[in-house]
């Protein structure tokens, strides 16, 4: 049997070829995916993309963004996911303990961030518009003042104090109501005669 030998230009780029190659598969990958469930700001994503016979399985990963402003994502919102260098477990709670100084998997430094799509409804380019599934809650950190806007209703609070919308009626509630710095439940008018009488309507 005769070998053939390869010539060593062509087994040395071979050689280099292949380190390259594995050290992209190690690499973090950019897909684009769409979330199958959401756990808070923590979500399970299924990943969009034609992988022939490699299955790519589902990843759960946190949602990009501050605590303190929340997306509503909701099942079947798309994006893509982006890789950090290091493991994120530590920082989003699915892990502990500080991050190693290595290459994660190329699935294991995951983030999802939302992006934008042309069949979104339509709005005011020039205005900042907020809209969830269930409306809109505006709160500070302990929710001592809270607006929440439904489908339905809005309401401010602040304390005792609630100011509600709904069904076409404003409903006030609070010890006090004060209009141009008079309590309104316990203010006086002027020219009428005390008696069992109740003054005329409001002019």
């Amino acid at each position: 049997m005769i070998e053939q030998k390869i010539p060593f230009a062509i087994s040395i780029n071979n050689f280099a070829q292949g380190k390259i190659d594995d050290n992209q598969q190690r690499q973090g990958q950019k897909y684009p995916c769409h979330v199958v469930a959401v756990n808070g700001a923590i979500v399970t994503v299924a990943f969009d993309v034609d992988s022939g016979t490699l299955t790519i399985p589902q990843v759960t990963c946190p949602v990009i963004g501050s605590e303190y402003i929340r997306l509503p994502i909701q099942i079947g919102d798309k994006g893509f996911c982006t890789s950090a260098d290091t493991v994120l477990g530590g920082v989003s709670g699915l892990g502990s303990g500080l991050a190693p100084l290595s290459e994660p998997s190329n699935l294991g430094g995951l983030v999802f961030v939302p992006i934008g799509n042309v069949n979104w409804s339509p709005v005011d380019p020039n205005a900042v518009t907020i809209y969830g599934k269930n409306g809109v809650v505006i709160r500070d950190t302990t929710s001592g003042a809270v607006v929440i806007l439904t489908p339905t209703e809005i309401s401010l609070v602040q304390g005792s104090a609630s100011i509600t919308l709904t069904g076409g009626n404003v409903t006030i509630t609070g010890t006090s109501v004060i209009i141009n710095g008079r309590d309104f439940l316990s203010h006086e008018h002027k020219n009428v005669q005390t008696g069992t009488s109740n003054t005329g309507v409001v002019v």
